[in-house]
């Protein structure tokens, strides 16, 4: 099967307990935002979709103008009452808009840590098993990246379940766990500690 995903990059959240916007901390080369941009791009993914806050002038929504994301490529969050859950039900109707989507890659704006290969084993399970939801998991724990067929797009885009978490748990028949050895999966960076941590975590893997 040809698979043709969107990947959605939740970047909507207030960054309050970093206390300055964490999508926009430097990392590698770039941000942190911009590295993660990079990271799907060289897994293989074709069609991205940052979901920023609302508002003309964010520091996120300028770091993404800054990195030359076409409008089409970037979208401010619908529903940003409903925190991640509405970044995500944003997304699900980009899907619905564009029936040659196969699938929604949900990923998380604060991994720049992730393995490119962790990616690429996600976007390997939609094409392998294409009627499946994709749960990343490391020893027994769900995690993010998380993958659905397209035509779950509208119940995900209509769902009044408070988080993502809560919907798969809804058809846990349909779930496809993937293990993976990432370590990486569990860890959101939050505080500037957690910053710390995955920068170091990094910096082992290309050590």
């Amino acid at each position: 099967m040809t698979i043709r995903p969107l990947v959605a990059i939740l970047a909507a959240g207030e960054s309050r307990r970093m206390g300055q916007p964490k999508l926009c901390l430097p990392w590698d080369k770039t941000s942190i935002v911009g590295h993660i941009i990079q990271q799907w791009r060289e897994a293989g993914a074709e069609k991205i979709l940052v979901v920023h806050a609302q508002g003309e002038g964010t520091p996120v929504r300028l770091e993404l103008e800054r990195l030359g994301l076409l409008p089409g490529e970037r979208t401010a969050t619908l529903a940003p009452e409903r925190g991640m859950m509405g970044s995500v039900v944003t997304a699900a109707r980009r899907v619905i808009e564009n029936p040659s989507f196969t699938h929604l890659v949900i990923a998380l704006g604060d991994q720049p840590h992730l393995e490119i290969e962790t990616l690429r084993k996600v976007l390997q399970a939609c094409e392998t098993a294409p009627d499946k939801i994709i749960r990343t998991v490391f020893q027994g724990v769900p995690a993010h990246p998380v993958a659905l067929p397209a035509t779950m797009a509208k119940e995900l885009a209509n769902t009044s379940t408070a988080t993502l978490h809560d919907f798969i748990s809804l058809y846990l028949e349909r779930v496809l766990d993937l293990t993976c050895s990432d370590s990486g999966v569990l860890l959101d960076i939050d505080t500037p500690d957690d910053y710390k941590q995955a920068s170091a975590q990094t910096t082992q893997q290309l050590t």
